[in-house]
Order: structure tokens, then C-alpha cells, then sequence
């Protein structure tokens, strides 16, 4: 497992005349657990920054996830129970008005 201290440069994201905000992008690891993010920042002469927060990493629960038919890898799977749902009332359908067919009478037979 790699090491779990990640030291990373915050630079600054947007700047006003008053202020600036310093932001930095990564990816967490692909393990659960409890994190906390940490920023000691110690500036001369001025006020030190020392803020800490923890955060729960964990995967999607069961009904989380987006819908399949968010998922296009999912479409022609949808698509095929969509086919084979009207192709059965298709079949229903033509099945219940169709007229059965006549019974060959005993006379015409001889």
C-alpha cells in the first residue's frame, strides 16, 4: 500500500483585490476509510492557518448508482427487453383476434 501522506501545493485559484483563494485538485485512493485533509500553512510575520478535516471514503451503496439508462453501456441491454416486452404483446395481440380455424365437416370429407 502506498504511503497515505500526500504533501501538495495549493496554488491560487481565483484573486480579488481583497482576497485569494488557493485550491488543488487530486484523486483520492481506491480504498475505504476515514481521511483528514490538513492545511498548516505558516506565513512570517503573520497569522498561521492551521485547518483540519475528516472526511468518510466509501464506494456507492446498492441504490446509489446511476440508472442503467444513464449508463449507455446499458442501452442495448434496455433495448432488448423493450423488443422482447412488444414482440410478447405482439404476439398476445394477434394470438386473441385471430379466428380459429373451421373444423372440416364429416360430409365434405366423403
Amino acid at each position: 500500500m502506498l504511503s497515505p501522506f500526500h504533501r501538495l501545493n495549493l496554488q491560487p485559484s481565483t484573486s480579488t483585490a481583497n482576497s485569494t483563494v488557493y485550491a488543488v485538485s487530486f484523486t483520492l485512493p481506491d480504498q475505504h476509510g476515514i481521511f483528514n485533509f490538513k492545511v498548516n500553512y505558516k506565513r512570517p510575520f503573520l497569522t498561521n492557518v492551521d485547518d483540519k478535516k475528516t472526511v468518510t471514503v466509501r464506494h456507492f451503496a446498492h441504490d446509489e448508482w446511476p440508472r442503467s439508462w444513464v449508463i449507455s453501456g446499458a442501452w442495448p441491454w434496455i433495448s432488448g427487453i423493450a423488443v422482447t416486452i412488444a414482440g410478447w404483446i405482439a404476439f398476445v395481440a394477434i394470438w386473441l383476434w385471430s379466428e380459429p380455424t373451421k373444423p372440416i365437416s364429416q360430409k365434405k370429407r366423403q
